[in-house]
């Protein structure tokens, strides 16, 4: 407590601001520019019972806190007139008399007199062999009358009180008796704007304990503790008046809402409102997100307290910034795919595009954490079995900036009717939430809820809570291998319908679904018909192929199907029946919308025979989808041009018919990116004069776009527009750069935003698909650039491959360095049968073959199949070997591999 003397007079008025004892108050001044200074005053002539001390509260004098209780219900918080008769010379403590305003009580306004009277004080006997002054023997007088009237500790009853530093059970167990009760109490001391030790008025005694506010923090005020440095942050001695001035030494009541570290958590409410309230309102304290959950009648209230002093920049919020405004914020839109464990794609109502969606300050389960990895697959779950397909409710809280590889997020507050999404999937232990510093307002709108989510969470051990790891559960692949397919084929047709969940579309008549009751996934193909097929690098599109691709896309993709199975395929695929909710034949919508041709022998062997017919007549009738054209397809029995099966090349020997290319780019390495030579390559160049003539009168802005968009690029080698993909983006600082890659030539480069634009839809994949297949030299491992004969490697490629025709054998497709599928190619110079350039290299030592391809010509060997390719090549390594070629010049350049 601080005691400024010298701001005060010998007599003058002051405010009381609490009573120390029966006899002794401490007053303060008016406040200028901050809290007012104080000073202790003790009654001339009386004294009172001394009152407990903070450590030992049960040693206090009989009668000590009656007295004390008379004068602080007379005087707290009222101004006073004092006036100082002397000061003692050993401790400087001041003793003089108050007056209370006329006309005080029963006309007396002495407090001293009043106190005496009341029997409360007892009056003081004259020091040494000084006379009993005048104002003494008054007080004498009313102290005998007090006596004899037996007021105050003059009634013969015990004054002694039950007081205690602790409660009469736990603390834990007091909260759990009392949560949500309110309970009487007194206002001691105030540490800080939410800290205060208070004296709880219980039934069975008086208990001295301390009190936090739920859902608040205050600027700490820490000063004159012995042995602990002084801390006083911004604002933490206004904040401290603030409260005294209002409750200190008042009569309150407490809600019990929780504990924490030995100290009660709770509401204090007073006559003039709830002060946690008030002080968020005048900005100062904050909200604290780890006790807002506690507050009885929910956080709403201390929110909008807080937003109310934000706007107004009071204070502890004086240097607040307040977010941007994100237009059209709130919309309603279908969910069409989960992304991952927090994250939806969506399309608004009435919009042709999709858009990502990250539920808002929900942290997903950590890959790396083996308590939380195994609930990443039920938080997906959760996700799709609540809104694939369904109509939710969108707003966006907050946009979240592109970080390193992390694209710019969109993250909001989705809903399905009154359900939110994402506080049901903390509620269930399914994620976490994100934690925020106290002036990051970028957080979900429902913030509070989520907060006590996962607070019941937490305490009912649920999900990534439990502290224990999940087991994954293990799903075989039934179509990994026809003798896979094969094991499992009686048992699913036995099964006839059973229920699946389709996870990928890889046509429109074909699917991965998984079957969760019997632990495998499966490729289904539908039976009764044919589809066109979308477009696959190197190959062309048919058309409607991927309006047939969408369109499955949009109906079945991560719904819940029932499917049934009739039979196989050559490659481990299953031919069945495929239903939607409802049990609608999916096979029977894509004839009747036009995307599918009905094959009347094999439609005849399924049980949907008549609606499969039908439909397909009606769309023919109706000229929908393919039937919209003439149709090349109409009589082909064998269904050329239509995807049924997918057969693999296992015999090296019998190789795929050859496609005229011409290499586009070397990118170094064995990759390449091809142009195959048709009518789309013709296309490309007719779009392309389209192209530049659209760039020359558009007035498209620059733009951001995000990794994997298509864009306009326009070349730095000769100022020219090109369509391009988004691969990566780059920060540097506060500056964006973007790398790109030229989709119909296969070329990347680096640019920045001022030389992007959007695609135009005139112009984009859906009209002409990228005309540069991106292809690795089958069987082989090449050098890269960087490495040792990578760059001779480099300049042999371009000798040998720029400018000239070639013949592409496409053997299947591997895996590329950026993750995704491309093209395993045998290339061979026009006219040459005999010789593959992928033989050339490796018998002059460019490259050698792969020994994953060596253990394969080896296994097919002993299974007697035909190793023609893969045999000559090997032997082509060992006629390089010894001639010392290329690489093998200073001996085996494999060695190290």
């Amino acid at each position: 407590m601080t005691t400024n003397n010298s701001l005060f007079q010998p007599q003058g008025r002051a405010f009381v601001k609490n009573i120390i004892s029966g006899d002794t108050v401490v007053l303060r001044g008016k406040p200028v520019g901050g809290p007012p200074p104080e000073r202790i005053v003790s009654f001339s002539n009386g004294s009172a019972p001394r009152v407990g001390s903070v450590k030992e509260p049960e040693r206090e004098e009989e009668f000590a806190f009656q007295s004390r209780e008379y004068l602080r219900k007379l005087l707290i918080g009222k101004e006073v007139a004092f006036k100082i008769e002397y000061t003692t010379t050993t401790n400087k403590r001041d003793f003089g008399v108050l007056s209370i305003a006329p006309p005080g009580i029963d006309g007396e306004t002495n407090v001293t007199k009043l106190m005496v009277k009341a029997g409360w004080l007892k009056v003081k006997a004259p020091s040494g062999k000084n006379q009993l002054t005048e104002e003494q023997g008054i007080l004498a007088e009313m102290e005998a009358g007090a006596q004899i009237a037996q007021n105050g500790m003059y009634s013969g009853e015990s004054g002694v009180r039950k007081v205690s530093n602790e409660f009469p059970v736990s603390m834990q167990d007091f909260v759990e008796k009392n949560k949500g009760k309110e309970i009487p109490a007194i206002i001691e001391q105030v540490r800080d704007g939410a800290t205060y030790r208070v004296l709880l008025l219980l039934p069975t005694g008086h208990v001295y304990t301390t009190l936090q506010l739920s859902g608040l923090r205050a600027p700490t005020v820490r000063k004159d503790i012995p042995g602990t440095p002084d801390l006083v942050e911004p604002f933490g001695e206004e904040s401290r008046y603030f409260v005294e001035s209002r409750l200190l030494q008042r009569e309150v009541t407490i809600t019990i809402e929780g504990t924490s570290s030995n100290n009660l958590i709770g509401s204090v409410n007073f006559p003039a409102g709830n002060i946690a309230e008030a002080l968020l309102s005048e900005g100062l304290a904050t909200i604290a997100n780890w006790s807002i959950t506690l507050v009885t009648g929910g956080a709403a209230k201390l929110r909008a307290a807080e937003t109310k002093a934000k706007e107004k920049k009071l204070r502890l919020w004086k240097d607040y910034v307040a977010k941007q405004k994100i237009n059209n914020s709130n919309f309603e839109a279908v969910v069409t795919k989960i992304l991952g464990p927090d994250l939806i794609q969506v399309q608004p109502v009435g919009s042709t595009q999709e858009r990502k969606i990250a539920i808002a300050s929900v942290r997903s389960p950590k890959p790396k954490e083996p308590k939380e990895a195994g609930y990443i697959v039920d938080a997906r779950e959760f996700l799709r079995s609540k809104l694939i397909g369904k109509k939710v409710q969108v707003n966006i809280d907050y946009i979240k900036p592109a970080q390193g590889e992390f694209e710019e997020r969109e993250c909001a507050t989705v809903k399905v009717g009154d359900v939110n999404i994402g506080e049901k999937l903390i509620a269930q232990g399914l994620a976490g939430l994100l934690k925020y510093k106290r002036d990051d307002d970028n957080r979900a709108s429902n913030y509070d809820q989520l907060l006590a989510a996962e607070e019941a969470a937490i305490k009912g051990l649920l999900g990534i809570h439990s502290g224990k790891e999940k087991e994954v559960e293990k799903i075989d692949d039934a179509s990994e291998n026809i003798t896979q397919a094969r094991k499992y084929f009686p048992s699913l047709q036995r099964l006839g319908t059973v229920n699946g969940v389709v996870e990928f579309v890889s046509s429109g008549s074909r699917f991965k679904v998984r079957i969760p009751s019997q632990r495998i996934k499966i490729t289904l193909v539908l039976g009764g018909i044919r589809c066109p097929r979308a477009a696959r690098p190197g190959e062309e599109p048919e058309p409607f192929g991927q309006e047939a691709l969408d369109y499955a896309n949009r109906k079945v993709l991560q719904r819940d199907v029932e499917i049934s199975i009739e039979g196989q395929d050559k490659v481990g695929g299953f031919i069945g029946t495929l239903l939607l909710t409802g049990r609608h034949n999916f096979a029977v919508l894509l004839a009747a919308a036009g995307f599918a041709e009905v094959h009347e022998y094999s439609a005849k062997q399924s049980p949907y025979a008549k609606e499969l017919l039908q439909a397909g007549e009606e769309a023919k009738k109706a000229r929908k989808g393919i039937w919209s054209i003439k149709d090349p397809y109409a009589v082909e029995e064998n269904g050329a041009g239509y995807e049924v099966t997918e057969t693999p090349v296992e015999d090296t020997n019998k190789l795929p018919e050859a496609k005229p290319a011409v290499v586009s780019e070397i990118s170094g390495g064995n990759v390449v990116f091809l142009q195959f030579l048709g009518d789309e390559i013709k296309r490309l160049e007719k779009m392309m004069v389209d192209f530049a003539n659209f760039h020359k009168t558009s007035n498209a802005p620059a733009y951001t776009p995000k990794t994997g968009e298509y864009v306009s690029a326009k070349f730095t080698a000769d100022d020219q527009w090109y369509r391009a993909r988004v691969k990566k983006i780059n920060h540097e600082g506060d500056k964006k750069t973007y790398q790109i890659l030229y989709i119909d030539y296969g070329n990347s480069q680096t640019v920045t935003s001022d030389r992007l634009r959007p695609l135009d839809a005139r112009f984009s994949t859906m009209t002409l698909p990228a005309q540069a297949s991106e292809a690795e030299f089958a069987y082989l491992n090449m050098p890269k650039r960087d490495a040792d004969y990578g760059e001779d490697l480099y300049d042999h490629l371009r000798d040998i491959l720029e400018d000239q025709k070639l013949d592409v054998r496409t053997v299947g497709k591997v895996t590329g360095a950026s993750g995704g599928q491309v093209l395993s190619v045998l290339l061979y110079e026009v006219g040459n049968k005999t010789e593959s350039i992928n033989e050339k290299l490796v018998r002059d030592g460019y490259a050698t073959v792969a020994k994953v391809q060596i253990k394969r010509m080896q296994r097919m060997k002993a299974e007697g199949k035909n190793v023609g390719v893969l045999e000559k090549l090997v032997s082509l390594q060992e006629e390089a070997k010894r001639n010392r070629a290329g690489m093998w010049r200073y001996g085996d350049c494999t060695e190290d591999d």
